[in-house]
């Protein structure tokens, strides 16, 4: 499988933004970088072919997230980590065949993997930033599109590493259950999570006892149909104020991979 040339559409200051120029809707883009796209967690936020209209395979709410770490890209989110090395090189970056885990899941979980390598496979894309360059504010947006004017469009969360530094791995399991639980706004459906441990090869060798967990894990949605286990990144969130108690301390768990997921059979009903 050959990926080709992700192009980047460059502006220079004082000179004209690129466009994109295949599709129905023209957007303005100026060049991304290499430090740029480190800094944030990228986010799915729209697939549309050139007339606007949602990409076939691309599920409504997806949690598909892109990354880049050093020369490497990564898409999660969905049933498999897909990954590949890249490079930039002025304004075009070279994607190389991408890796997949080999993971089976739902039909429509899985299509989404196959559109995302589908975009980009054999494709020369154009890429950018559509957010104004002086507007330190706004939430950057990295436009994607390809040759045939199908677009994706993901939003830039800043990374937890720059935020938190480096996180604390661990692994749930996720039950397809909920249970009422007591948080300080009152009632509430919780969670139920056990951690789980594995050896350096990869063998589980401890399960936890289960509990409630009432906090939100970024890049992940609850699926009352699939049991889950679930990488997380841990990251420990110190009070600004050094003489707060440890009581002070929050934690932000974000998904790293979903390590093993099955579709929960519903029971059979017996017949009087």
């Amino acid at each position: 499988m050959n990926i080709k040339k992700l192009a980047v559409s460059a502006l220079i200051a004082g000179s004209l933004a690129a466009c994109a120029h295949t599709s129905d809707r023209k957007v303005s883009m100026r060049a991304v970088t290499v430090p740029q796209l480190s800094a944030y967690d990228w986010q799915l936020a729209e697939a549309t072919d050139r007339h606007g209209r949602p990409l076939p395979g691309f599920a409504a709410g997806s949690s598909m997230t892109m990354n880049f770490s050093g020369q490497r890209l990564n898409v999660t989110g969905g049933c498999n980590n897909i990954s590949s090395n890249y490079q930039l090189n002025d304004q075009d970056m070279q994607i190389q065949a991408p890796v997949s885990t080999m993971k089976a899941c739902a039909p429509d979980i899985m299509a989404q993997d196959s559109a995302v390598v589908a975009f980009m496979n054999g494709q020369k894309l154009h890429a950018g930033l559509l957010n104004a360059e002086n507007d330190q504010n706004a939430q950057p947006e990295l436009w994607i599109e390809n040759r045939r004017g199908e677009h994706l469009l993901w939003r830039g969360v800043p990374a937890a590493v720059a935020q938190y530094g480096q996180p604390t791995v661990v692994f749930w399991e996720i039950s397809p259950q909920t249970q009422t639980c007591q948080t300080a706004q009152g009632a509430a459906q919780c969670l139920k999570v056990r951690e789980i441990s594995y050896n350096d090869q990869g063998v589980k060798v401890k399960t936890g006892v289960w509990r409630n967990f009432a906090g939100k894990i970024d890049g992940w949605q609850f699926n009352p149909q699939e049991n889950q286990v679930l990488r997380l990144n841990v990251y420990e969130v110190k009070p600004a104020d050094v003489t707060g108690t440890a009581a002070d301390i929050q934690y932000v768990y974000k998904l790293d991979q979903i390590i093993e997921r099955s579709v929960v059979k519903s029971p059979k009903h017996k017949h009087k």
